[in-house]
């Protein structure tokens, strides 16, 4: 028998202190992941659009990983943060660094891997998506102001990045939405835990909805996950809209 309870399940989940953990890590894993990655994602870009030997190769070698499923590449790095075998700790071991580093079950290092793991990913892809809005910049601009004495900083400042301003718009977007939709590569290499220190909100909704069988706090958890991305894509397109600038 089915029985209406109104808002019971958002008072229940909104005083729920698991329910705020899982927001609070879902916002450091956002500003984290995405951040590092578009900035190594241009940077790359710049480099890569170049005439330099090998672009080919590191082009591939970058975006190799965007190819890769989700699941696969966790559990590559699964093996690479061991805390006996992995390679992460040999790697700190010859630096003279703690190389006994328990990174999947201790927190804070737990939520680090898995914004590494983001990281690494997702970087390459959005190079590829800087990388086509490098090439359609007209080399004209970058002729002239070399001609004007401009450095490399300044045309970078007053011609590529304006002019890649579209580009960036829509990679921010995505890599927010990317951020929030973190669920299989929480499954697949921490589980949420320790002691939900890396459960998200969509691992949440999953945990409710699939595991525990709650699902009204699963449903109730996915309207909120969408009131989130809706209001978060309305501010950020119609506040930052007029920042764009599509001449090209």
């Amino acid at each position: 028998t089915i029985h209406f309870i109104g808002l019971k399940n958002y008072v229940e989940m909104l005083t729920d202190e698991i329910f705020q953990t899982v927001l609070k890590n879902n916002l450091i894993y956002a500003l984290f992941s995405t951040i590092p990655a578009i900035v190594l994602g241009l940077f790359t870009a710049v480099i890569l659009n170049g005439k330099i030997i090998g672009r080919g190769f590191f082009r591939f070698s970058l975006f190799y990983p965007t190819i890769l499923p989700v699941s696969a590449a966790s559990m590559i790095w699964v093996f690479l943060f061991s805390q006996s075998l992995g390679l992460v700790n040999k790697i700190l071991d010859v630096f003279h660094l703690s190389s006994s580093i328990d990174w999947l079950n201790t927190s804070p290092y737990a939520m680090s891997a898995i914004i590494i793991v983001y990281i690494w990913k997702y970087a390459g892809y959005y190079m590829l998506l800087f990388l086509s809005g490098l090439q359609s910049i007209d080399e004209s601009l970058y002729e002239e102001a070399y001609l004007e004495g401009a450095t490399p900083w300044e045309r970078f400042k007053m011609i590529t990045f304006p002019l890649l301003s579209p580009t960036t718009f829509f990679i921010v977007l995505i890599a927010i939405i990317n951020s929030v939709q973190a669920v299989d590569q929480i499954y697949v290499m921490t589980n949420g835990g320790p002691y939900n220190s890396t459960n998200v909100l969509l691992f949440y909704i999953y945990q409710h909805g699939f595991i525990f069988w709650n699902t009204g706090l699963a449903s109730s958890a996915s309207v909120i996950l969408f009131a989130v991305l809706l209001i978060i894509t309305f501010l950020y397109y119609y506040g930052l809209q007029h920042f764009i600038n599509y001449e090209r």
